[in-house]
């Protein structure tokens, strides 16, 4: 009785619902804000290579700095937050977002462009995770299933038109520099945002807890930046460059010891950054995995689409962002029939997606290898909405999968563990396949090819992240998923 009055006050009552609702959309605002800055940019590379006259290391340290930072700080924030409160952490990571906005927008020149996307990684990886927490903490048990579910579609949609808004950004403003529009849109919902949070968000008070891993997270954040940022610096055409591949083995030696160490924190009884404990449930390691090189693809087989249309078939960004609108509608139709599926029967879902996937991104090579660049807008276009359906259809089963034996109080870290995996992968991913789209280039492909070899090669790689994907969750069987 009890139970239900209390669910009626929180539903009944008309004030503390709309406090609720403006505060949980001032935050999933922020939160979008920091998946919209992944999207947004891949129509907005040629003309922001253009516009600072970067390199192509320059400009792959723009996207892929965005996201290591991101991956490093999500970890070590997410515990801080648990020992000293969601609501000041969000707010620092919202103003550190907010700050480096205003840096990206008024960046002289590429370098300084790339300090601002690394700072707003690190705001963004701050945030996220007071994101979720403090949901929980607003939201009673019994009211939360339908934010939280509002919050993964508004993440999906922004992820979905997120290069189509850039497109239209970029037209409407117009100009060589129509691109610092797209960070000054962060700057100003930002400020809103940080305006509301800091008046709303109320952070219930909760059992006091004490302790941070320090030496866990000084071996993490190296173990990142190490073990994946030298394939950025690799520079087209300059086989020098290749020199600082050695540094990856000094993040691998920093991850082993990370590790090492937290597995010793465990057992010591003290609350590690990241409890390697977890991955002893069935499906949760297997699911990270897949989870890992599917980002990858996200993230490096759009970006290496929207490119490759602007400066192969010269497209503008809205035509661009148009071309790819058909595969968003394809994904949107892909969710909805897989969300009216039993999970128990979506497993096979995880493997055909990105089957299919793989074959999308193999036909994708022969396209740029031999279909001419003013018949690309229509092929890359129908194979796009192929690939965002397998996409579509894999990405929510193996998630639900990953978390299927997990119990409720370690969803949070196991989340977390996939989140973190989501990020590493799309750093690899966008870091190699631009390493090899610059390496090989405009070269002539063999037996009478295009002058598209760059772009072919890195359709393939796209395609063998995905055959990866496929053949780790092929491995992923028992008698649950039958």
């Amino acid at each position: 009785m009890t139970e239900r009055a209390q669910t009626a006050t929180a539903v009944g009552s008309s004030s503390i619902s709309r406090k609720q609702w403006t505060t949980y959309a001032a935050m999933v605002a922020m939160n979008a804000l920091t998946i919209f800055d992944v999207s947004k940019l891949g129509v907005a590379f040629d003309a922001i290579q253009r516009s600072t006259g970067g390199s192509g290391v320059i400009i792959q340290l723009m996207l892929v700095g965005y996201t290591l930072a991101y991956a490093a700080a999500l970890l070590p924030s997410g515990r801080i937050g648990d020992l000293i409160g969601r609501r000041p952490l969000f707010l620092a990571g919202c103003v550190i977002f907010l700050l480096s906005s205003v840096v990206c927008a008024a960046a002289p020149d590429a370098s300084w462009l790339v300090i601002g996307r690394i700072l707003q990684g690190v705001g963004a990886g701050v945030l996220m995770p007071q994101t979720l927490g403090l949901i929980q903490r607003i939201f009673p048990a019994q009211l939360r299933a339908k934010p939280l579910a509002m919050m993964g579609a508004c993440t999906s949609a922004v992820s979905l038109f997120g290069p189509v808004i850039a497109g239209l950004v970029m037209h409407i403003s117009g100009g060589a520099e129509s691109w610092r529009w797209l960070f000054w849109i962060d700057v100003i919902v930002g400020v809103v945002v940080v305006a509301l949070a800091w008046v709303l968000v109320k952070e219930p008070p909760s059992e006091k807890k004490s302790g941070i891993d320090l030496r866990g997270i000084i071996l993490l954040v190296p173990a990142v930046v190490f073990a994946v940022g030298p394939i950025s610096l690799i520079s087209e055409g300059d086989t020098s460059s290749f020199t600082v591949l050695p540094l990856v083995l000094v993040g691998v030696v920093f991850a082993w010891s990370f590790i090492r160490h937290e597995r010793k924190v465990s057992a010591e009884g003290r609350q590690p950054i990241l409890d390697l404990g977890i991955f002893r449930f069935r499906h949760l390691g297997r699911g990270v995995l897949v989870s890992g090189f599917m980002h990858a693809t996200a993230t490096s087989g759009t970006l290496l689409i929207t490119i490759s249309l602007e400066q192969y078939a010269h497209l503008s960004e809205l035509t661009t962002a148009l071309v790819m609108l058909p595969a968003s509608i394809a994904m949107i139709v892909g969710a909805t029939i897989i969300a009216k599926r039993p999970q128990e029967r979506s497993y096979a879902f995880i493997v055909w997606g990105n089957v299919l996937g793989a074959l999308s991104f193999l036909v994708v090579a022969v396209v740029f290898a031999f279909v001419s660049p003013a018949m690309l807008p229509v092929a890359l276009g129908i194979i796009l909405i192929v690939i965002s359906f397998g996409s579509s259809i894999s990405a929510s089963p193996n998630q639900a999968r990953a978390l299927t034996k997990v119990p409720d109080y370690r969803s949070s870290i196991a989340g977390s563990a996939i989140q973190f995996a989501q990020r590493i992968g799309s750093a690899i991913g966008m870091g190699t396949v631009l390493v090899v789209y610059y390496g090989f280039g405009a070269a002539k492909v063999p037996f009478g090819g295009q002058s598209a070899l760059g772009p072919a090669a890195a359709a393939l790689l796209v395609g063998v992240f995905l055959v990866c994907a496929a053949i780790i969750a092929r491995g992923d069987t028992d008698v649950d998923s039958r």
